[in-house]
C-alpha cells in the first residue's frame, strides 16, 4: 500500500505476503471479567497506520494536526455520584458471640452455651442476631432478633458500627451477648475507618455438648501385636503360675482374713482367683471369686462413651495396662476389682519360671498370723424317734436335711435278688408250734421282710409278719445301729425280731450258689453249714454229677495226650515210605492241584484226628502229626500245605444225617427216661463205643486211590486236559485265584514297557560278556551218575512245599533229537514205585492209629 494515497478504488494494493486476514477481538478477559483491549491491531494482527513511525514522527509537527485527519479524541466522562445505600449494598460486619442460657432441674447441666452471629448492615445501620442451626439440638434456632435499629440505652441512642468490638458485651432486649471474634472483612473495614480491634477470644466449652461429642468419638485403638496364638497355646497350655494371696477384710462389718489362690494362665495372660474353703466358715462354697479374665490395673477408668449399663469391659475399652507376671511378686499388693490382696507365697513351678524366664528371684514366703478360733466338739444328738437314725443324722449336716445317700450301683446290680430262708418261731406258747415263716433278705438295699406260710385251720392270720425294713442287731446302739447281713444267717441261727425269736431251719439253693460265687463275703463255716444242709436235702445232685464228669473228662484227656505223644514218637508206614523214596521236605514238584489244602504252621492232635476221619485213609496213611511245615514264616512264593497223599476229603464220604431242628418254643421237654439223650447222639456212636471197649479202631478205614493202585486195583483214567498246564494235571479254566492275573495286569505291563528303554543298560552289559561254549554231546549220551545233568529225567513226588516254577537249565544237547510235541519235549516221568508196606488186618490198624 502506498503511503499518503486515499483509500479509493484503484489506489489500494494488496500485500502478497499477507496470509492472515482475521479480525482481532477488541475485548480481553482478566480474572473472569471482560475488559476493552488497549492494543489495537489490524487484520491478521498487523500494526495499524496510527501506530506507524510516520504518524509518530511527522516531518512538520507544528503545522500538522492529527485531529484534522482522524478527529478529536473523546474526553472521559465525569464520575457519577454513587449514593450511600448503593455503595454499601450487601456489605455487613459479622461478629461471633455467645450468651448463657440458665437450665433448671437438670443434673447434667446448670447453664447452656448458645453461639450466635451479630450481623451489622452498613447499608442502613441495622442489626440482627442469627443462631446457626445445630442438628438434633431440640431448641428453636434461627433468627433471634429481627433486623432493625437496636436501642442502645434509654436516652434513644442506637447501636452503631463505631460501638462494635471483639470481647465486648452487648445487651439486646435483656440478653447479654459477648463477642469473641469477627471475620476478615470486618476487621479490615473497621481498621480502615481508624478503629483498633481487640484480640480474638476462645469460645467457652459447653459441658453437655462436649459430653455428647465424646460419645461419637471412638477411643484410640491399640496397635495389636501380631502373635501366633496357636504356637503360644502349644507352648504354654497347662502352665499356670500359682500364688497364695490373702484378703484382709476385717475393717468392714463381719469381715475376716480369707485365703485365696491366684492363678495366672501363661497361655492367654488371664487371671483367676479361687476361694479356699475349710468347711468351717458357714458360707456357700462358691468355687471362684474371679473367673478367668484379663485383669486391668485401673479397672474404674473407662471411656466417656462406654455405656453405664454394661458391667464387663473388653480390651478396647481398657485405657490402662493389664497385670503381667512381673507385677506378681511375693510381698506386693494386687488390687483386684477394688479388693486389696497380699501375695504371700508361690509354688515351685512359679519360682522356677521367674528365675529362668524373667531373671527375677521370688522372695521367701510371708507368714500371715491369724486368730486361732476355739473349736468346740461336735456332738451328734440322739435319735428323735421319727424316721430312721440316718434321717436324724442328715439334719445335723445342714439346715435343709437331705435324704440319706443310697448305693445306686449296688441297687442296679442286685435288683430283685433275694436270699430266702425258712424259719420257725422259737416258741414259748404252745399255739405257736408248727408255724413256718419265709425270711427274705434283699441284696439291693439290705432290707428284710418276713411272711408266714399259710396253714389250713390254724386260726392264725397268715401273710406279712414284718414289712420290708432294715433289722438291727441286738448288740447295736439304737442311735448308731448296725444291721443284719447274710453272713449271720445259717442253719440253726437265732434271729431276734422285736422280741420274737426266729430259728433258721432251711434256705433256698440260690443262697448256696450266691455264697460260692462270693466266698469273700461269708465265713467258711457258714458256707460249709449251708452246703451240708443242701447235701442232706439232695439239692446238689446235679453239681456233683457235673463235677464227676469234669474229673472223668480230665482223666480221659490226660490218657489221650499220653497215647498221642507215643504215636508221634514212633514213625509210621508213610514216614518209612517217604524215607525209602528219598523224599525231602521242601523239594520242588510240578504245580499242585487247583485247590490245595490250606493250613497253618501247627495243627492240634484233635484236629488231625478229625481230618483223618473225614478223608478216611488206610491204616498205613494215618499220620496225623507228620507232614506239617516246620518253617516259622511263609515266603511269597511258598504256600503251606499238609503232606497227605490220601484222597480229598470229599471222596468216600457218606452223607451224615441232619439233626432235627425245632422252632423256638417247640423243643421237646426233658423227661426222666434213661434213653432220652441217646436220640440226640450220632447213629454210629454206640458202635464206636463198643469198638473202643474192645481196643479196636473206632472208624472204618477206606483205602485211598493211590494205595488201591499200588495193590493192583483198576486204575481210573482221568480225562486229558488241554494246554501246557494240562500236562501237569491242571485245568486252565479252574486255575486257582492265586495263579490268576489281575484284570489290569496287561495294562500295567504296557505301562511298564513304555517306561523301560528298548535295551536296558544291564542287558547291554550282559551282551558284552563272552558267550559260553555249548555243552558236549557226550553230556546227554553218557550222563553223569548224579541226577544233575540238564537232561536228567524228572521224578514225580507226592509232597510239595512250594509253588511250581521252572528252573533255568541248558538246552538239550543233540539238536537232531529235539521234539516239536510239547508233551514229548518234557522228559518222561518214571513210574511211581509201590509202597513197601501194606497193612490189611485190623490189629495192625489199631497199632498204627494209636
Amino acid at each position: 500500500m502506498a503511503w499518503g494515497l486515499p483509500k479509493l478504488p484503484g489506489l489500494t494494493f494488496s500485500d502478497p505476503t499477507k496470509t492472515q486476514h482475521h479480525m482481532r477481538s477488541s475485548l480481553r478477559y482478566y480474572q473472569g471479567h471482560r475488559f476493552p483491549d488497549t492494543e489495537i491491531r489490524g487484520p491478521g494482527g498487523t500494526a495499524t497506520d496510527v501506530d506507524s513511525n510516520a504518524f509518530a514522527l511527522p516531518e512538520d509537527s507544528v503545522n500538522y494536526d492529527p485531529s484534522l485527519t482522524y478527529g478529536r479524541v473523546k474526553q472521559p466522562a465525569l464520575p457519577a455520584v454513587v449514593p450511600h445505600w448503593v455503595h454499601y449494598d450487601k456489605r455487613c460486619l459479622n461478629f461471633t458471640a455467645f450468651f448463657r442460657q440458665p437450665v433448671f432441674d437438670n443434673p447434667d447441666e446448670n447453664n447452656r452455651i448458645r453461639i450466635v452471629n451479630l450481623i451489622y448492615f452498613l447499608e442502613d445501620d441495622t442489626l440482627t442476631v442469627m443462631e446457626p442451626h445445630v442438628q438434633n439440638s431440640g431448641i428453636w434456632q434461627g433468627r433471634m432478633v429481627k433486623r432493625g435499629k437496636i436501642p442502645k440505652n434509654d436516652v434513644g441512642e442506637y447501636w452503631h458500627w463505631k460501638d462494635l468490638d471483639v470481647g465486648k458485651d452487648f445487651c439486646i432486649y435483656g440478653k447479654v451477648f459477648h463477642t469473641v471474634s469477627c471475620d476478615l472483612f470486618t476487621r479490615e473495614w473497621l481498621e480502615s475507618q481508624g478503629l483498633e480491634i481487640s484480640k480474638e477470644e476462645e469460645l467457652p466449652v459447653d459441658s453437655y455438648t462436649q459430653k455428647e461429642r465424646w460419645k461419637n468419638v471412638r477411643p484410640p485403638k491399640r496397635s495389636k501385636v501380631h502373635e501366633d496364638h496357636l504356637l503360644r497355646f502349644l507352648q504354654y497350655d497347662g502352665k499356670v503360675l500359682s500364688f497364695d494371696v490373702v484378703w484382709d477384710d476385717r475393717d468392714s462389718a463381719f469381715g475376716e482374713l480369707k485365703d485365696y489362690k491366684l492363678l495366672y494362665f501363661l497361655q492367654d495372660d488371664t487371671i483367676a482367683v479361687k476361694e479356699i474353703h475349710d468347711g468351717k466358715g458357714g458360707k456357700d462354697p462358691f468355687p471362684m471369686l474371679l473367673k478367668k479374665t484379663k485383669l486391668p490395673k485401673k479397672w474404674k477408668e473407662k471411656p466417656v462413651a462406654f455405656p453405664s449399663t454394661v458391667l464387663e469391659t473388653t480390651e478396647e475399652e481398657v485405657t490402662t495396662e493389664y497385670y503381667a507376671p512381673q507385677d506378681l511378686i511375693v510381698g506386693n499388693t494386687v488390687f483386684i476389682l477394688g479388693r486389696r490382696f497380699l501375695i504371700c507365697n508361690c509354688d515351685a513351678f512359679t519360682r522356677k519360671y521367674f528365675s529362668t524366664m524373667l531373671n527375677i528371684q521370688q522372695p521367701e514366703a510371708i507368714k500371715v498370723e491369724k486368730e486361732a478360733k476355739k473349736e468346740f466338739p461336735k456332738l451328734i444328738p440322739p435319735h428323735i424317734g421319727i424316721g430312721s437314725p440316718e434321717d436324724t443324722l442328715q439334719s445335723c449336716y445342714g439346715l435343709v436335711p437331705k435324704p440319706p445317700h443310697k448305693d445306686i450301683i449296688k441297687y442296679n446290680l442286685n435288683a430283685n435278688k433275694y436270699l430266702r430262708y425258712l424259719c420257725e418261731l422259737d416258741w414259748i406258747h404252745p399255739e405257736d408250734t408248727g408255724r413256718k415263716f419265709v425270711m427274705s433278705y434283699s441284696l439291693a438295699d439290705g432290707s428284710i421282710k418276713i411272711g408266714e406260710i399259710p396253714r389250713r385251720n390254724s386260726g392264725i392270720r397268715e401273710g406279712t409278719f414284718l414289712k420290708s425294713m432294715k433289722l438291727e442287731t441286738p448288740e447295736s446302739d439304737h442311735n448308731f445301729p448296725t444291721y443284719f447281713t447274710p453272713e449271720r444267717f445259717f442253719i440253726g441261727a437265732i434271729v431276734p425280731v422285736f422280741k420274737h425269736r426266729f430259728r433258721i431251719i432251711g434256705c433256698d439253693l440260690f443262697v448256696y450258689r450266691y455264697m460260692t460265687a462270693n466266698p469273700e463275703k461269708f465265713p467258711q463255716e457258714v458256707i460249709d453249714n449251708v452246703r451240708n444242709y443242701h447235701m442232706r436235702e439232695g439239692n446238689l445232685k446235679d453239681e456233683l454229677m457235673m463235677a464227676f464228669r469234669e474229673e472223668q473228662t480230665a482223666e480221659t484227656r490226660a490218657q489221650l495226650a499220653k497215647i498221642g505223644s507215643a504215636a508221634v514218637a514212633e514213625p509210621s508206614a508213610m514216614e518209612r515210605c517217604l524215607a525209602a523214596l528219598d523224599v525231602v521236605e521242601g523239594s520242588a514238584t510240578p504245580p499242585r492241584p487247583p485247590t490245595p489244602p490250606m493250613t497253618t504252621d501247627r495243627i492240634s492232635y484233635d484236629d488231625s484226628l478229625r481230618y483223618t476221619r473225614q478223608s478216611k485213609p488206610t491204616c498205613d496213611n494215618i499220620t496225623p502229626l507228620k507232614g506239617i511245615l516246620k518253617s516259622g514264616a511263609a515266603r511269597d512264593d511258598h504256600q503251606k500245605v499238609v503232606c497227605f497223599s490220601g484222597p480229598s476229603a470229599d471222596e468216600h464220604r457218606e452223607p451224615r444225617p441232619q439233626k432235627p431242628t425245632y422252632p423256638p418254643g417247640q423243643q421237646p421237654h426233658y423227661n426222666e427216661d434213661d434213653d432220652f439223650c441217646d436220640q440226640f447222639k450220632d447213629p454210629d456212636a454206640a458202635v464206636r463205643a463198643e469198638r473202643r471197649a474192645h481196643d479196636v479202631c473206632p472208624y472204618e478205614i477206606v483205602p485211598s486211590s493211590q494205595n488201591a493202585r499200588a495193590i493192583g486195583e483198576d486204575k481210573v483214567e482221568k480225562p486229558k486236559l488241554p494246554g501246557y498246564l494240562g500236562t501237569y494235571g491242571v485245568d486252565c479254566k479252574e486255575v486257582p485265584e492265586y495263579m490268576k492275573l489281575a484284570p489290569d495286569a496287561y495294562e500295567q505291563v504296557k505301562k511298564l514297557r513304555r517306561e523301560v528303554p528298548v535295551i536296558s543298560p544291564a542287558a547291554t552289559r550282559v551282551a558284552d560278556y563272552p558267550r559260553l561254549p555249548p555243552a558236549a554231546v557226550d553230556t546227554c549220551v553218557n550222563p553223569p551218575p548224579e541226577d544233575t545233568s540238564p537232561c536228567a529225567p524228572r521224578k514225580e513226588e507226592d509232597v510239595a512245599f512250594a509253588c511250581g516254577h521252572v528252573e533255568g537249565k541248558k538246552p538239550c544237547c543233540d539238536p537232531d533229537e529235539r521234539k516239536t510235541d510239547p508233551n514229548e519235549m518234557m522228559p518222561k516221568m518214571p513210574p511211581v514205585p509201590p509202597q513197601p508196606t501194606i497193612v490189611e488186618n485190623k490189629e495192625s490198624c489199631k497199632n498204627n492209629y494209636f
